[in-house]
């Protein structure tokens, strides 16, 4: 061991085998670097904010946002042990606001701080969906239409809840630029555009999966882009010639129908009051829909008959007594006629109501 092995060869400090004491080492090291400006770039209409070229939806509030920007103006030399921080940030102006930051910390034992200010500029900027949407942006329509009839206000107002679900997955999954622009009431059912194939695509599937029927696509080039060919697409969706509710003659029974899809019907047999599917045939009659049956009183109820009023003709009729009914004299249940047969279709007090409200963005 050398007379100068316990010393700073510097500063001539005491240390460790000849090494730079702490201060020595300090002066030699940028413990802290603050950059004196940052910006954001935030889009006046929905509120997402855009890093390195690429928009993305932001959920926290502007206080936040502004911390977490002075956070990464900071750069602390990874030596650095025993960090604290405090900053505190005053608007001044609706596009510009003042960071205080005070830091400290000990490197190589020795305690630092410093303070700095840091200018946060708050940009503006219409992001690429806004863009989109005050553009009236769309690459296709689905047409919703139904075979031989015009689509019950409950289809409708489905297919529209669809439509906006299927926004909200695609846009909780980050895909920005799949949105509903608009949906259109037409005469014989309506129209949802939309802009892009992804969640044109995606809604059409899920109409015909809730509702039945079928689509099909029909592209039209309106142009090119980068060398790419540009499409507009119309989904053209059919819906079944029968809806939800509608009572029909299937074989030699009559069932209800609960729902379908695009091969099979899922109904309630009204003779047994159970839940059956089957195919939909050809010679499958409409008979009725559940939302146009007529209340009657049971007059009496005797030995598997019942009889009831006629609300037409204000005669006593008698039809099967089913179990399922549960009703005795005085009560009243719903019929529905198919010709001259009167056919129970339900209980009163069991008839499924559509909701009433419009689906926001749809007038029906």
């Amino acid at each position: 061991m050398t007379l100068t092995s316990g010393f700073c060869p510097k500063c001539g400090a005491p240390s460790v085998n000849g090494e730079l004491c702490g201060n020595c080492r300090v002066k030699d090291t940028v413990w802290i670097t603050i950059q004196p400006r940052v910006e954001c770039i935030c889009c006046p209409s929905c509120g997402s904010t855009k890093t390195a070229g690429i928009w993305s939806d932001c959920q926290i509030e502007r206080e936040e946002l502004a911390e977490t920007l002075v956070n990464s103006a900071i750069s602390i030399h990874k030596d650095v042990q025993n960090i604290q921080k405090d900053i505190h940030i005053v608007d001044i102006s609706v596009n510009r606001s003042i960071a205080t930051v005070f830091v400290s910390g000990t490197l190589y034992g020795v305690p630092l701080e410093t303070t700095q200010k840091v200018k946060i500029v708050w940009a503006r900027e219409q992001c690429d969906r806004c863009c989109r949407i005050s553009g009236s942006y769309y690459e296709g329509v689905i047409q919703v239409r139904a075979t031989g009839r015009k689509p019950t206000s409950f289809e409708l107002r489905r297919a529209a809840e669809i439509a906006y679900q299927i926004e909200d997955q695609l846009q909780t999954a980050g895909d920005r630029l799949s949105f509903v622009s608009d949906i259109d009431e037409q005469k014989d059912g309506i129209d949802i555009i939309f802009s892009s194939q992804t969640i044109g695509s995606a809604i059409s599937h899920d109409i015909c999966g809730a509702l039945g029927g079928s689509f099909t696509t029909h592209p039209k080039l309106v142009g090119e882009k980068a060398g790419i060919k540009l499409y507009r697409v119309t989904y053209s969706i059919r819906l079944p010639r029968f809806s939800r509710g509608d009572i029909i003659r299937h074989g030699r029974g009559y069932f209800r129908i609960l729902r379908q899809t695009k091969d099979m019907l899922f109904v309630h047999d009204l003779a047994t009051g159970q839940s059956r599917n089957f195919r939909e045939e050809d010679s499958d009659v409409f008979i009725a829909n559940i939302h146009t049956a007529e209340p009657a009183a049971i007059v009496y109820r005797d030995a598997g008959i019942l009889g009831i009023l006629d609300p037409a003709t204000q005669e006593v009729r008698e039809i099967p007594d089913y179990a399922w009914i549960e009703a005795d004299a005085g009560d009243t249940i719903l019929i529905v006629r198919d010709h001259d047969t009167l056919i129970a279709a339900g209980k009163t007090d069991e008839s499924p109501q559509d909701p009433e409200e419009p689906v926001a963005g749809m007038h029906i």
